[in-house]
C-alpha cells in the first residue's frame, strides 16, 4: 500500500510528537506529504469563530513543534487550527478535502467512570473515516 497523504490530529498531549513520528517512518518510502491539524473544540455557548487565546497559543505551539519535527526530517508539511464544535467531524471533513490515506491519533490513557475511554472524536473517526485511522495510545500508567 502506497502512502502519498498522511493525516496528524494533534491535540496538544504528550502523544502528538509519536504520532507524527509514526507519520515519517510511515511516509518515509514515499515521500508522503502530512497534514498536522488541531481542533479548537468551540463550547455552543460561544460563536464558533471566537478567538479563544489560551486554546489558539497552545495550538501554535503545538503545530510549530510538529512541523519543525517532520520538516527536520524532510517532509512537505501543511498546518492547520480549525476551530469547530465537536473535533471527530472536523478531522473527517480535512481528510475528505485532502483525499488522505491515513489518519493518525494520538490519545492519552484516560478512565471515566471507572473505564477506559476514547472520548468522543476516536469513535467518530473510526466509524466516519474515508481512509485507514491508526490510533497511538500512550502506555496506561
Amino acid at each position: 500500500m502506497e502512502i502519498d497523504k498522511i493525516l496528524v490530529a494533534a491535540r496538544g498531549n504528550g502523544v502528538d510528537q509519536v504520532a507524527v513520528e509514526l507519520a515519517c517512518k510511515l511516509g518515509k518510502k514515499s515521500k508522503a506529504k502530512i497534514y498536522i491539524v488541531y481542533v479548537i473544540e468551540v463550547n455552543r455557548s460561544l460563536p464558533v469563530d471566537a478567538i479563544i487565546k489560551p486554546d489558539m497559543e497552545l495550538a501554535e505551539k503545538v503545530l510549530l513543534e510538529a512541523e519543525e519535527y517532520a520538516q527536520d526530517n524532510d517532509f512537505e508539511v501543511d498546518t492547520e487550527i480549525i476551530q469547530a464544535r465537536e473535533v471527530g467531524p472536523a478531522i473527517i471533513e480535512v481528510a475528505r478535502q485532502n483525499s488522505v490515506d491515513v489518519i493518525i491519533m494520538g490519545i492519552t490513557y484516560k478512565k471515566r467512570f471507572g473505564s477506559f475511554t476514547m472520548g468522543n472524536a476516536v469513535p467518530h473517526v473510526l466509524e466516519e473515516a474515508p481512509c485507514r485511522v491508526l490510533i497511538c495510545r500512550e502506555p496506561k500508567q
